[in-house]
């Protein structure tokens, strides 16, 4: 992308213009019509360079009018402005062809107006306006397109970059081919010793997020120097802070590294250094380091080109491979947790009890593929049947493996210990060592169901109580006094559990139900409240199924266009009516 000129009309006559003599579209020209004309990456500035060119600041430098003269002046850049192959610290007249040089980017100022298209001089090619000074120790460039960069080099390189960027398409398995890079790189960059591709790693360790470098490749001229090879965390660093390329003839003299005991103990000489970079966030996330050890070899910043080439690419495909990774995770995520709903479901009842004279209805909704809502029937001596309805608190693979335990704990507990409340205490302990573990509890509703007395016993473990629907009566009541509920299961060690009994009469219905009934939530976060499953009791049919399945349609209704966001869980039983 070149830089574009914000247009300005009906501001008068255009006395001077800026043309451009190095970069993306030579020869082309912007006009100085305001009074002050912005350089920099900012789409608000006047001339707006790529916004990737991390190289050329935000707000980088100015052009003023004043008087009818022109002066440039720096705004703070990181990489300076330059003019006439000297850095601008204060503002600076213009004269008619001076030079200016911000970055890749050249320019020559012009007092008079440009024609319609403005030619370079014959003898000025676009890439040799002016003998520019090199600096004797660093080049800095930005990570600029790859397109721009390719204008420049020779053949051996161009298809080096081709092979290259053809190897990065055809795979999604970059760890394999991170290696092969570095391995080209070493046969076009004769003067490399050493070649590293290292890349940093968010972690957070004592609650503090910490960057870690990782060596993803390490290669050596001399493969046996592999295994003792270093690289220089300094110069890894300044790169991946400033996300910007650089070269550097003698890294020992370089004033940046001056503290470095690194590049003094790996006698590191002339390095380059370009980022790995993502263009979903704009951050840095690695980098492609050569660097060599022998004063006499050091690299260009045409080979800080190609590199930059190459870094371009190579950041595109492991940005690629990251997503892949995270589709594959995803898929194997989502594999497992339907696996583990399935699982899950093995642990509830596949079927309704058949007791002489009664009836039942179940309903089992997770918020999540697994859930941590249990419920059950189990068999035990004489004519009883066990039902139990439970709550592990909280959602998710936790909650499951722990409504998994409970599944089984209850059922041991109940068929070896006929009497309800010290069966119950025996799951407490059961539980207990687990949950205070977990930190997590769980609640508990079972009523143990004598068909040939037609009398229940309950015990409630903090659990929303149970709702006995009598055939007559004009609402339900609660099955279970507030004195009789006792703490959730797990909470304490060796607590009681006292229990409370209810005759079933013909038609009399028993509803056990999670929490997640009344707390269901609408549109503007408003709860049911067992108020509204009071109404839809009251009404229609008193069997346990339409008694159930009408506790379901209001949940739905009330929370209709938003996601469940607790599992749903009830069973109603009831005594046939005459």
């Amino acid at each position: 992308m070149a830089p574009r000129r914000r247009s300005y009309a009906g501001r008068g006559t255009i006395m001077a213009y800026l043309l451009v003599l190095k970069g993306q579209n030579a020869k082309q020209s912007f006009t100085l019509e305001k009074d002050r004309i912005v350089l920099g990456r900012n789409a608000s500035c006047d001339i707006v360079f790529p916004a990737n060119d991390f190289a050329i600041s935000r707000e980088h430098a100015c052009i003023l009018r004043m008087q009818s003269k022109f002066y440039l002046e720096d705004m703070g850049s990181r990489n300076g402005t330059f003019l006439n192959n000297q850095q601008v610290t204060n503002r600076q007249p213009l004269n008619d062809n001076d030079k200016i040089r911000i970055c890749d980017f050249l320019y020559s100022f012009h007092e008079t107006a440009p024609a319609p298209k403005p030619p370079l001089p014959d003898d000025l090619a676009p890439e040799q306006t002016i003998d520019e000074e090199d600096d004797p120790s660093t080049f800095e460039a930005s990570l600029s397109h790859t397109s721009r960069v390719l204008e420049t080099q020779p053949a051996d390189k161009l298809r080096a970059i081709v092979d290259i960027m053809s190897s990065l398409t055809k795979t999604l398995e970059v760890d394999s081919l991170l290696p092969k890079i570095v391995d080209t790189l070493f046969q076009l960059f004769k003067q490399a010793d050493r070649g590293f591709i290292i890349l940093r790693e968010e972690i957070t360790e004592r609650d503090k997020p910490i960057d870690r470098l990782i060596p993803k490749v390490i290669k050596t001229r001399r493969p046996q120097d592999e295994t003792s090879a270093s690289y220089s965390r300094s110069i890894v660093r300044e790169c991946l802070k400033t996300m910007q390329a650089f070269l550097c003839d003698d890294a020992a003299q370089d004033k940046r590294f001056n503290m470095s005991q690194s590049i003094a103990d790996f006698r590191i000489r002339s390095v380059m250094c370009a980022p790995l970079y993502s263009l979903e966030n704009n951050k840095a996330f690695g980098v492609i380091q050569l660097d060599t050890q022998d004063r006499t070899k050091k690299f260009t910043q045409d080979d800080l080109s190609f590199l930059m080439a190459v870094a371009g690419p190579a950041s595109v495909a492991m940005e690629n491979a990251r997503l892949h990774e995270e589709i594959l995770i995803k898929e194997r995520m989502r594999r497992d947790l339907e696996l583990a709903h399935q699982i899950q479901l093995s642990f509830l009842p596949r079927q309704l009890p058949e007791v002489g004279g009664y009836e039942f209805f179940a309903h089992y909704e997770p918020a999540q593929e697994v859930g941590g809502d249990y419920y059950g029937f189990i068999p035990l001596s004489g004519q009883r049947l066990a039902i139990t309805l439970g709550d592990v608190a909280g959602k998710g693979i936790p909650a499951a493996l722990l409504m998994a335990k409970l599944s089984s704990d209850t059922r041991f507990c109940l068929i070896g210990e006929p009497d309800p409340s010290r069966a119950i205490a025996m799951l407490n302990d059961l539980l207990f060592p687990h949950t205070s573990q977990m930190d997590r509890f769980v609640t508990l509703a079972a009523a143990v169901l004598d068909a040939a007395t037609h009398r229940v016993t309950l015990v409630n473990a903090g659990h929303p109580a149970p709702l006995l629907i009598r055939r007559n009566a004009a609402q339900p009541e609660e099955a279970t006094t507030k004195e009789a509920i006792s703490l959730p299961l797990g909470v304490v060690e060796g607590s009681p559990f006292p229990s409370q009994q209810a005759q079933l009469e013909p038609g009399d219905c028993l509803l056990l139900f999670s929490d997640g009934i009344t707390d269901a939530m609408d549109k503007q976060n408003n709860q049911l409240h067992l108020k509204a499953v009071y109404t839809a009791l009251q009404e229609g049919l008193r069997s346990p199924k339409a008694l159930g399945e009408r506790i379901v349609k209001i949940v739905k209704q009330h929370a209709s266009g938003r996601s469940q966001h607790d599992d749903i869980t009830l069973v109603c039983f009831g005594r046939k009516g005459n």
